[in-house]
């Protein structure tokens, strides 16, 4: 039941961030003049996009089968889970009208595949001083045993 609670907990914390992010980013962007009518329906599609990320978010990150996994792992679960309905969402919103335009395409891989890059840098450099800290406490942990 504790990691129902915690599941839910993430859930709702991820939800309340990305949801408020999204909402704020968007009526920014409609008093810009972005041709963005926000209305009701529109604030309704954010908050299913933001729930479907959100419990993908949690299933990838925070539970038991996916914590058996490297963070890479769970990074491309992730993309794989929220990238095609976050698109049928866009078309639903009408962000990409139509077929949407070459420009709208790019922008999603471009900004998708920076994500993806700088979570892997960021993955290698950080697990890089980890393993290096990990190493010498355990030489000298030993070396400490040995002396005794």
């Amino acid at each position: 039941m504790e990691d129902t609670k915690k599941l839910l907990l993430y859930f709702r914390n991820s939800l309340a961030f990305s949801y408020s992010w999204l909402v704020v980013c968007t009526v920014l962007f409609s008093l810009a003049g972005g041709g963005v009518n926000l209305n009701t329906l529109l604030l309704v599609k954010i908050l299913v996009l933001c729930a479907w990320g959100s419990a993908c978010f949690v299933f990838s990150f925070f539970t038991r089968f996916m914590k058996k996994r490297g963070f890479i792992f769970d990074l491309t679960i992730f993309f794989v889970l929220f990238i095609p309905v976050e698109i049928l969402m866009f078309y639903w919103m009408k962000i990409f009208e139509g077929t949407g335009t070459v420009i709208l395409w790019v922008i999603l891989g471009v900004f998708v595949l920076i994500c993806y890059i700088t979570c892997i840098v960021i993955d290698v450099v950080v697990m890089k001083k980890r393993a290096k800290v990990y190493t010498d406490k355990l030489l000298e942990y030993n070396a400490k045993k040995s002396a005794d």
